[in-house]
């Protein structure tokens, strides 16, 4: 019997997915469950991470299931998640609270002290500045909030790494994940900085063990072998952050590399052989490779500024797709429409900021804007605009990067944005650099799968 069978696992914003890959990179089977979004009040948004393990179960058990395989194929799990997600767990394992995302406006009191009072030394020991896109305000209003589920925890972590608990039941955390959104980590000597920690407010003993991504955290318990189905003992391997783990999957692992990750909203991803000292941009440890590094960028309202525009006035164009019985689809109908429209669209400017602004410069307030509306105005201009405007905000983050000793030779992108041409030609014209699009649907636990059968 080949054993040759690796299982992806990705703990998504929205669903729960999980999928078989052989050594032939061939999908065998993909099980997902759409991930519930609790909204307590306003401004605040929270997941039960019990539901992750629940739906992970269940997917594994589905994905055996569709593809015949035999659990002693099965030679490695790889695990990513979205980040900037704090989870809370006491000494067995349980979560004491509700997992808090970054979506979530809660602790803006906690992220405005670490902006006043420990922005040079986070800078000084991460690399990285306080931003709205960090799990570690959530844990410091958990404390001054909540002091007595904050005196529960044992532990914190990610996404990943509590689906990594739940097979382990050891709490880690990845040198990837932690480089990059959980300030605490000193890059330079691979430790949590325990002065930093005090000077957060927080206790060094609630920090999990850090690990290169490279290396399994463990096998699958014997409890969790009677959970899953999985046999104890596969090594369990932490991808970390989702969109890490997808730009493994988009063949972006050497330095020059790019990988604009497109959807609702963005990241642009550089891989490089240094890291850049900049605080208007989130560095990270490569998740294959200790000597490399990400260096990124986020925006929030990508493919969200056509959906909304789309939703909202194109009526027509939602029609004519619905008459074609969807044979092209409303996007589709769109790039016909905006090849129209000449670069420039008529003078017109879209700034992306329905969410806020992210980087290079953020701003919680800003707004989306169309500047430059005039009598010859047409909503072919304004869609155009929109996607001139959003390439516009990712090539910030382009040259925020660029400088001495960082190359950028291609940018690989996926995602929906990135099937239609014009919006790919907008990406070149304005980086100036070739656009490689594929489609590789599920990146991020494809790269999970690959991570773990390394």
């Amino acid at each position: 019997m080949k054993k040759d069978v690796m299982i992806g696992i990705d703990i998504g914003s929205s669903a729960v997915k999980v999928l078989l890959m052989d050594s032939g990179f061939n999908v065998l089977a993909m099980a997902v469950r759409k991930n519930p979004v609790l909204i307590p009040r306003s401004g605040w948004s929270e997941y039960v991470p019990e539901t992750w393990w629940e739906y992970v179960k269940q997917d594994i058990k589905e994905c055996i299931e569709k593809s015949k395989v035999k659990v002693e194929q099965i030679v490695s799990v790889g695990i990513s998640g979205c980040g900037c997600c704090m989870v809370a767990l006491d000494i067995d394992g349980n979560s004491v609270h509700n997992s808090i995302p970054w979506t979530d406006q809660r602790a803006d009191a906690e992220f405005e002290f670490l902006k006043k009072n420990c922005k040079d030394l986070i800078f000084s020991k991460c690399g990285n500045i306080p931003n709205m896109l960090s799990p570690i305000p959530h844990l410091m209003w958990l404390k001054n909030n909540l002091k007595n589920f904050y005196d529960k925890t044992y532990k914190y972590t990610e996404a990943s790494g509590y689906i990594g608990q739940k097979f382990t039941g050891d709490f880690t955390l990845d040198y990837s994940m932690a480089s990059a959104l959980d300030y605490g980590m000193d890059t330079g000597i691979l430790k949590f900085d325990e002065n930093l920690i005090n000077k957060m407010g927080l206790d060094l003993l609630k920090f999990p063990r850090l690990h290169p991504n490279t290396e399994s955290i463990g096998g699958v318990s014997e409890k969790a072998s009677k959970e899953t189905g999985l046999i104890a003992g596969t090594p369990i391997f932490i991808a970390g952050l989702d969109i890490f783990a997808a730009t493994i999957a988009a063949g972006a692992t050497s330095a020059g590399q790019g990988f604009y990750s497109t959807g609702s909203a963005g990241n642009m991803i550089v891989v490089s052989d240094k890291r850049i000292s900049s605080p208007n941009v989130t560095n990270a440890i490569s998740i294959t490779d200790p000597n490399l590094f990400y260096t990124f960028g986020s925006q929030g309202s990508l493919g969200y500024s056509l959906d909304w525009f789309v939703e909202n006035f194109c009526e027509s164009e939602l029609r004519a797709s619905e008459m074609l019985n969807k044979s092209i689809n409303v996007f589709q109908i769109v790039d016909l429409e905006v090849d129209k429209s000449k670069p420039g669209a008529g003078g017109l400017l879209y700034l992306p900021y329905l969410f806020g602004k992210f980087h290079p410069h953020f701003n919680p307030n800003a707004q989306g804007v169309f500047f430059g509306i005039g009598p010859s105005t047409t909503k072919i201009d304004m869609m155009r605009a929109i996607m001139e405007g959003t390439v516009f905000n990712m090539y910030e983050t382009v040259k925020e990067i660029s400088g001495p000793g960082v190359e950028l030779e291609l940018i690989i992108t996926s995602g929906g944005p990135s099937k239609s041409k014009i919006w790919c030609q907008i990406m070149s014209d304005v980086t100036g650099k070739p656009i490689k699009s594929i489609d590789t649907p599920e990146a991020s636990a494809i790269g999970s799968a690959l991570l773990g059968g390394l």
